[in-house]
């Protein structure tokens, strides 16, 4: 067998170190993205914030796995990253969750803002996530709140590794595998990985047109349409 090329880990209890990087490679990944504005109120400065406490909620509560080029130099290097929300467990879904940063950058919002991006925006969001997953099966999901390659190693096949390997432990425990994206270029790139979209919002934000699609690979469909049979 011909060695592996990546390296995907996961990060259990992660250090205040690797939260640190895993924080600044979001921040290079996502650098001027129309969600850092949209959950910043497109004040960059605030984005160490968001993704802190996205990637604090997910060493909580979910699972972080870190991928990286098999030859780097750097031992232990994170060069790309997942947060997966495993079934039973929604991204700030708890009071402990949403202490660990995502409470304190909504506050930090400009109150009509704060309204407009909790009441609007995401109300939406979460609307159309329950017409997709039902009562049930949200919470029967594993499910991608982010993924991230820094920029000087995309295309290299690093994001594709972080998915596969979850992937590889679903078709044995059965979760279903979910994950968004807010670009049609990633969408293809889900797409080609076996993905199929089963739903999509366009909402207008201050800052352009924000386009979520929302996508549960096919082999889960599949499984689940064997199971109605």
């Amino acid at each position: 067998m011909e060695p592996p090329t990546i390296l995907v880990r996961r990060i259990e209890n992660p250090t205040p170190e690797e939260i640190d990087e895993a924080v600044a490679l979001s921040v290079r990944a996502y650098a001027g993205d129309i969600s850092e504005k949209v959950f910043t109120n497109g004040d960059a400065t605030r984005a160490d914030l968001l993704w802190r406490g996205l990637i604090r909620a997910g060493a909580h509560s979910g699972e972080l796995y870190a991928a990286a080029p098999a030859d780097d130099d750097t031992p232990g290097a994170m060069r790309a990253l997942a947060v997966w929300f495993p079934p039973g467990q929604l991204v700030y879904s708890t009071p402990e969750q949403r202490a660990l940063g995502f409470t304190e950058l909504i506050e930090g919002l400009e109150p009509a803002y704060r309204a407009w991006l909790l009441d609007d925006f995401s109300a939406k969001s979460r609307a159309l996530k329950a017409r997709i997953f039902g009562p049930e099966m949200e919470r029967c999901t594993m499910y991608a709140s982010h993924i991230a390659t820094d920029p000087a190693y995309q295309r290299r096949g690093l994001a594709s590794a972080l998915i596969r390997h979850v992937l590889a432990d679903a078709a044995r425990s059965g979760a279903v595998v979910a994950l968004g994206t807010q670009h049609e270029r990633n969408a293809a790139f889900y797409r080609g990985l076996g993905f199929v979209e089963q739903g999509r919002l366009d909402g207008e934000t201050p800052w352009g047109l924000f386009t979520g699609n929302f996508f549960i690979h096919g082999s889960c469909l599949a499984k689940e349409e064997q199971d109605a049979a």
